[in-house]
Formats: structure tokens, sequence, C-alpha cells
């Protein structure tokens, strides 16, 4: 398994950390279980220290992001590498997502 998972609660907001690739079904089941139960509804993804992804990462992002909207929350994207945000500009799921540069002016969106 190429992906590691962390998250931690900040206000009323929770934050992702995604670790490794996202490449395959069973690294996207890593993040499926993760996001199964949220506790709260206003979720950002930090993608700092993801390396790569594919259309099953995306496929993930996309569902979670409709799970949050239709609880009145969002799923923001932050800190993508150059390769993962080409992949979204490609995509044009950079049209989709809402994306910022840190943690940290992705919380300020939820205050």
């Amino acid at each position: 398994m190429n992906l590691k998972v962390s998250s931690i609660t900040n206000g009323n907001c929770l934050v992702f950390q995604l670790q490794g690739k996202i490449l395959s079904e069973a690294d996207a089941e890593i993040l499926k279980d993760a996001v199964a139960k949220l506790p709260m509804h206003n979720v950002i993804f930090d993608l700092q220290t993801l390396t790569h992804t594919n259309s099953t990462g995306i496929a993930v992002f996309v569902k979670t992001m409709t799970k949050c909207r239709i609880e009145n929350g969002d799923l923001l994207i932050c800190s993508p590498n150059k390769l993962i945000s080409t992949l979204f500009e490609i995509t044009k799921m950079n049209d989709v997502f809402s994306m910022y540069d840190s943690v940290e002016s992705a919380i300020n969106y939820f205050k």
C-alpha cells in the first residue's frame, strides 16, 4: 500500500494529510475508510506529501466532496505538487475543487 492518511481537527474543519501515492484501488480504500464516517463535513485534503495520483484518487476526492456538500459542508484541496496540479488542470478538476496554497488559507475559508 502506497498511501498513509492522518487527520487532525482544526476548529470546525477536519484536515487530512495524504502521504504517498493513490494509484490503485487498494490505495483508494485507505482514503475511503478514513472518510467513511466523517464527524464533520468541512474537510481539507492536504496534498503536500502526496506524490502521485490518477483517476482513482480523483474519484475518491469527488465522492468525498459530494458527501460533504450534501451535508452543507465542502472539501478543499491544498498544497498539491506540480504533477498533481497539472493533472487537476488537464482534467479540469481545478474548476470543480477549491484549491489553496496552504492549509492555513484553506482553514481560513471555513472561519
